[in-house]
């Protein structure tokens, strides 16, 4: 397991051990929240393969899923003090440009997985609407 090596080692590398510390605990718990909205995506696509889209588990899956990313990104902009200390003593300012677009990345998919829930949910309105009609 590499969580007790993880902050000793930066500490050897760039001399930061609060930044390490905070860097371990939010590459940790970005990895954490990815298992949660993976295992809630699972459960997503199993409602879909079974033609139970529209319903409202599947509505809750998705604000879950949203959650998740969004989790993810808040976990990743723990590691940006480590990254600003790594790219000042490697002489790297690109690193934190590069950083910041990898923290870019699950803040546009929880923006996408939030208007696609409103939508999902306008569409489950729609179903519920026509099924009391018919």
């Amino acid at each position: 397991m590499a969580f007790p090596t993880t902050p000793a080692r930066l500490y050897q590398l760039y001399h930061n051990l609060v930044t390490a510390w905070i860097f371990t605990g939010g590459a940790y718990g970005a990895a954490a929240c990815y298992f949660y909205g993976a295992v809630q995506g699972s459960r997503l696509l199993t409602l879909i393969t079974r033609d139970q889209a529209f319903t409202a588990p599947a509505i809750a899956y998705l604000q879950r899923l949203k959650w998740a990313m969004a989790g993810i990104t808040m976990m990743l902009c723990f590691i940006l003090p480590q990254v600003y200390v790594a790219a000042q003593a490697e002489d790297a300012p690109g690193l934190i440009i590069v950083a910041a677009a990898g923290i870019a990345v699950p803040f546009v998919l929880a923006v996408f997985l939030a208007i696609l829930q409103r939508l999902w949910a306008i569409a489950l309105a729609y179903k519920t609407a026509n099924d009391v009609i018919v």
